[in-house]
């Protein structure tokens, strides 16, 4: 009995100890062929601002961004333009000035 727990730890093991080569092997040949896979996964994404171009009429201030909804749509086309993928958005709201969008892409 003490022969085959011994045989059973020592399978156990061993297929344990291949899993982890096999692994090993697969993230090493992913680093070989694809190097760019890693550095894409740990590339902090990049700010553009886009500033809200804003104008008084009849006394009132005019927002071409005017919501985080505009502001989403002009950052994904703004990384879309720069063929880079779109991140986040941020929308700041100004009260008596234009307000600031910034875009965060990879």
């Amino acid at each position: 009995m003490k022969k085959n727990g011994k045989r059973s730890r020592l399978i156990k093991s061993t297929l344990i100890i291949i899993i982890l080569l096999i692994v090993l092997i697969a993230i090493l040949s992913v680093i070989e062929y694809y190097p760019n896979a890693l550095v894409s996964l740990t590339e902090k994404p990049k700010l553009y601002v886009i500033q809200d171009r804003c104008s008084i009429i009849l006394d009132r201030l005019i927002h071409q961004i005017k919501d985080e909804g505009e502001c989403r749509i002009a950052c994904r086309n703004e990384c879309g333009v720069r063929n880079e993928q779109f991140e986040s958005s941020e929308f700041i709201e100004k009260e008596n000035a234009c307000h600031i969008c910034n875009c965060y892409c990879k």
